[in-house]
């Protein structure tokens, strides 16, 4: 199932580096063209990683639901995987930004706005350096609702109720600059974590993963034209596509079926890197090709791949170099300080 789904984190990944490129090379300081923007404005782009992080929880932790002495755990796994990372990145573009590169670069202007960009807790509507961490605020209250579910199932289900009642309430989709603590957590992107959540107990379910895989290409068909539709519902359809994907592809590697290619998976594997920093190298590589006068020779389109593809080569590495280590380091850390867990101890 690790290796399917670390494609699925792949397309993911490439789904938000694309998406985000087109808007880019649209600008006219890199050409004014929005390359393959027929297409990527189809795209998901950031929205497959809260299907991919409700699958995730519950694949890793659906266990410890109502056993309390896997809280601290589950925070530490979580805090080490999601936090470190973001803050390394962080703190390099904040430097480089005060440095005077970066055109249009902004990082925070006043104390509150950095305890919004350092906590990932909504306390201020400005967005965090990383412009692109903007779902990692959506992740980090979804683990919150996670872990009470850890130390009190019957408080972690009315939680989760309260929560998902007041998303469908108001069933908003606040924009780059109208983020606020209060439509950050009522946000209707929240509810994408529940299809994760769904992908993840149809997984489970017997079947090689094909009926669930053509649905997901035939959820994706119609959601494309419908994207213009009231409050994102086309979004909704594709992310039910996404979902089924992910439960497909999961059925298929555990039935033997099919197994994704080894290419796929690397990607996966440096998908979180490639996402947080994606759009500051394809800022780098799009000034690159353009001053050097590439962008006139091969024109938008091949410009467009050419820069795509760096912007996944190069973080790949910086994840072979930065991110990799770092989560070793940190489970090592664990594995040597971790004490038996009381569920499975046995009495002398």
């Amino acid at each position: 199932m690790l290796k399917n789904f670390q494609a699925a984190r792949a397309i993911a990944a490439l789904c938000a580096a694309a998406f985000h490129l087109s808007i880019s090379m649209g600008l006219p300081r890199y050409g004014g063209n929005a390359a393959f923007s027929e297409i990527t404005q189809y795209l998901g782009a950031n929205r497959f990683f809260f299907v991919l992080s409700g699958f995730t929880i519950f694949l890793a932790h659906a266990k410890d639901i109502g056993q309390p002495a896997a809280l601290g755990t589950f925070v530490y796994k979580r805090f080490t995987r999601l936090i470190p990372l973001y803050w390394l990145y962080t703190l390099i573009f904040s430097v480089f930004v005060l440095m005077g590169f970066g055109t249009d670069a902004k990082i925070p202007s006043n104390w509150m706005d950095w305890l919004t960009a350092i906590t990932l807790i909504r306390f201020t509507p400005a967005a965090p350096p990383l412009t692109v961490a903007w779902t990692l605020f959506h992740e980090l209250a979804f683990y919150a609702v996670f872990a009470v579910l850890i130390w009190n199932k019957r408080a972690g289900m009315a939680l989760a109720a309260v929560a998902v009642a007041l998303t469908l309430l108001f069933f908003h989709h606040p924009g780059v600059h109208d983020r606020t603590a209060w439509n950050v957590y009522t946000a209707a992107y929240n509810l994408y974590f529940l299809f994760g959540i769904g992908a993840w107990y149809l997984s489970r379910k017997a079947g090689n993963g094909v009926p669930e895989t053509v649905l997901a290409l035939i959820l994706v068909a119609i959601a494309m034209p419908l994207k213009g539709l009231p409050h994102q519902l086309g979004y909704m359809i594709l992310i039910a596509g996404f979902a089924f994907f992910l439960a497909g592809m999961a059925k298929l590697e555990k039935s033997a079926t099919f197994f994704a290619p080894a290419l796929l998976v690397r990607i996966g594997n440096a998908s979180y890197t490639i996402y947080l920093i994606h759009e500051q190298v394809q800022g780098l590589l799009l000034k690159v090709v353009i001053r050097s006068g590439l962008y006139g020779v091969l024109g938008a389109r091949l410009s467009y791949i050419v820069v795509l593809a760096g912007t996944v080569a190069i973080g790949y590495v910086v994840y072979q170099l930065v991110e990799r280590p770092m989560v070793r380091w940190f489970r090592r850390r664990y594995e040597a300080s971790a004490k038996p867990d009381p569920r499975f101890s046995v009495a002398a």
